[in-house]
């Protein structure tokens, strides 16, 4: 907060599963401590488990 930052950028690991569950999604967790935007960039070869429909 003290460095005014206009957003962070940041790369994620999909983690599923019980690891998933256990360990968190450090993204998700930041996101909610953050005064600025947050870029979430997923690693290349991600395939979303969710459906577009």
């Amino acid at each position: 907060r003290s460095r005014k930052i206009d957003i962070l950028v940041m790369g994620t690991v999909a983690r599923t599963g019980i690891f998933g569950y256990l360990m968190g999604n450090t993204a998700e967790n930041i996101m909610h401590e953050l005064d600025c935007a947050l870029l979430a960039i997923k690693p290349g070869g991600f395939v979303s488990p969710v459906k577009a429909y």
